[in-house]
């Protein structure tokens, strides 16, 4: 009985997900998957209340200015929560909603911001996870 229950938890522990942040740099590109936080560009305001953060992007022109970002994340929020926090924060001014798409299983945003910059969010059904992708670029050199 204790071997059938040491087999079982072991097989339990190789089948779940791997979920250990890696990180890819190759000059001014960093890649992680899993991270810990998302990359600094994002406003976090439009993020539902119950994020796993899957995998990131960034490209900056320095070491602290970011040029273009990309980040995929995974809710358990609901659909219609998710949707209303997003259009709740695109009406506070700083972003400005240009354009916005939606059927049964995706939204998708577009929102520019000042200083010449964007945010596309995807907003897209995955079960009982909702999945939303991000994509950030600053148009400028400011």
């Amino acid at each position: 009985m204790l071997r059938f229950f040491l087999l079982s938890l072991l097989v339990l522990w190789q089948c779940s997900p791997n979920r250990h942040t890696e990180i890819y740099r190759f000059d001014h590109i960093i890649v992680t998957k899993f991270p810990t936080n998302p990359p600094p560009a994002f406003p976090q305001s439009f993020f539902p209340e119950n994020v796993s953060f899957l995998s990131s992007s960034e490209f900056k022109t320095s070491h602290i200015h970011t040029k273009e970002a990309y980040l995929v994340i995974e809710s358990t929020d609901s659909w219609e929560d998710i949707q209303k926090r997003i259009d709740l924060r695109a009406n506070q001014g700083d972003w400005k909603l240009i354009e916005k798409n939606a059927n049964e299983v995706e939204v998708s945003y577009l929102l520019e911001g000042f200083i010449k910059k964007s945010l596309s969010i995807y907003l897209s059904k995955n079960g009982e996870k909702h999945q939303l992708r991000y994509y950030f670029k600053k148009h400028s050199s400011y």
